[in-house]
C-alpha cells in the first residue's frame, strides 16, 4: 500500500388510580359521612432538556482566529473538523473524527485527531482526543479539545445557515473533478446516481459512491476504495465548499487508523 496516499416514552403511563370511597351510610345517625379519599398527583413527566439536542451543523472559527476551525456535526452526534493553526511555521493541519453525546446541559465526545502533512493523509499516529462543548442552538458552539499528549485547547464556532440547504447528488456531478493527493493530482468522475471513478497520477485508481442522508442537509456520506495496487477501504462525508465550486471530503481508513483530507475542483 502507498502510504503517502493516506493517508467512520418512555412511553410514560400516566395512569391516576381513582380511589374510590368504600364507606357507606351508617346505622348511626351521628356517625359522620365517609369523605373520599384526595387522588395523588400524577407524576410530572421528565421532558428532555431542549438544551441538550446534538448540536448538528456546519459551524466555523471567527476570521483571524489562531487556529482556523471548521466542524461538521451530524445528526448522530458525529464531529468532522479540519482545523489549521497559523501560529506555527509552516501551519499545522489537523482532520478531527469524534461523536459527541449530550451530558446534561452540554456535550462531551472522545475521538481521534490527525496531523496532516504535504502528503495530505495522516503523516503522524492517531492521537487520542477528548472534548466538552456548550451550544445555543443555530447560533454558537464553544469548548475545548485535549489530546492524549497536548492541553486543552478551545474553539469558538458559529452557525454556518447554508447547513440547512439538502446537498442533491445532481450538484456534485462533474466529469473533471481535481485535486491534489501526496505527491501525485487525482482525476475523478461523478454521475447522476453519486458513483465516483477515477486515477490518480502516481497509477492508484479509485471507485466510491456518494449517498444521501436521512436529514436532508448539506452532508453526503462517501465510501471509497483506492487501488495503489493494494486496496485501501475509505469513507466519510462529502461537502460542497462554501462557494458551491468544489467538494471537500473528510475521510478515515478502516478502524480510523489514518485520516485523509481532500479538497476537489
Amino acid at each position: 500500500m502507498n502510504k503517502n496516499v493516506l493517508l467512520k416514552s418512555v412511553t410514560l403511563a400516566l395512569a391516576s388510580a381513582i380511589l374510590v370511597a368504600c364507606g357507606g351510610i351508617s346505622s348511626d345517625p351521628a356517625a359522620p359521612t365517609t369523605n373520599p379519599s384526595t387522588p395523588e398527583p400524577a407524576p410530572t413527566p421528565t421532558l428532555p432538556d431542549a438544551s441538550s439536542a446534538i448540536p448538528q451543523g456546519i459551524w466555523q472559527s471567527a476570521v483571524g482566529a489562531a487556529t482556523t476551525t471548521s466542524a461538521l456535526v451530524t445528526q448522530d452526534g458525529q464531529v468532522w473538523s479540519v482545523l489549521t493553526s497559523t501560529s506555527t511555521t509552516p501551519s499545522t493541519t489537523r482532520l478531527l473524527k469524534a461523536s459527541l453525546a449530550a451530558r446534561g446541559a452540554g456535550f462531551n465526545g472522545t475521538g481521534k485527531a490527525y496531523v496532516l502533512g504535504t502528503t495530505v493523509a495522516s503523516a503522524t499516529p492517531a492521537e487520542a482526543v477528548t472534548l466538552s462543548a456548550t451550544s445555543v442552538s443555530k447560533t454558537s458552539l464553544n469548548g475545548s479539545i485535549t489530546g492524549t499528549t497536548t492541553q486543552a485547547e478551545s474553539f469558538s464556532l458559529a452557525y454556518q445557515s447554508r447547513y440547512d440547504t439538502p446537498v442533491t447528488l445532481a450538484s456534485f456531478v462533474g466529469s473533471a473533478w481535481s485535486g491534489t493527493l501526496g505527491n501525485g493530482t487525482v482525476n475523478w468522475r461523478i454521475d447522476s446516481a453519486g458513483n465516483i471513478t477515477g486515477t490518480r497520477t502516481t497509477g492508484c485508481t479509485y471507485s466510491g459512491q456518494l449517498s444521501l442522508r436521512t436529514e436532508a442537509k448539506a452532508v453526503a456520506d462517501v465510501v471509497l476504495t483506492e487501488s495503489c495496487p493494494a486496496l485501501t477501504q475509505m469513507s466519510g462525508v462529502a461537502l460542497k465548499t462554501p462557494d458551491n465550486t468544489g467538494i471537500t471530503l473528510m475521510l478515515t481508513t478502516t478502524g480510523d487508523a489514518a485520516g485523509v483530507l481532500i479538497g476537489l475542483k
